[in-house]
């Protein structure tokens, strides 16, 4: 089993998949700001979700994104879970 990534590594891996679910450059987004005020829907939502899903192996409803709406705070969640 691989080591669990760094919340930075993390941070920065979770805004680059943001970015393509979204259509916008990475640095266009500010990890404070809700993903919603990108544009970030249920589609795109789900589309994260499995990318996560993918790269983790952890388990990521789209619950997950509507409670923790930014980059961050996804991020110290998501890290949480990775630790186990």
């Amino acid at each position: 089993m691989s080591p669990s990534p760094s919340p930075d590594h993390l941070r920065q891996w979770l805004r680059e998949q943001c970015a393509d679910c979204l259509g916008v450059p990475p640095e266009s987004l500010a990890t404070d700001i809700p993903l919603t005020d990108y544009g970030m829907t249920s589609v795109t939502g789900t589309a994260l979700c499995g990318m996560v899903e993918d790269h983790l192996d952890v388990e990521c409803d789209l619950g997950l994104l509507w409670q923790e709406q930014t980059i961050d705070a996804i991020t110290s969640r998501l890290a949480s879970r990775a630790e186990r």
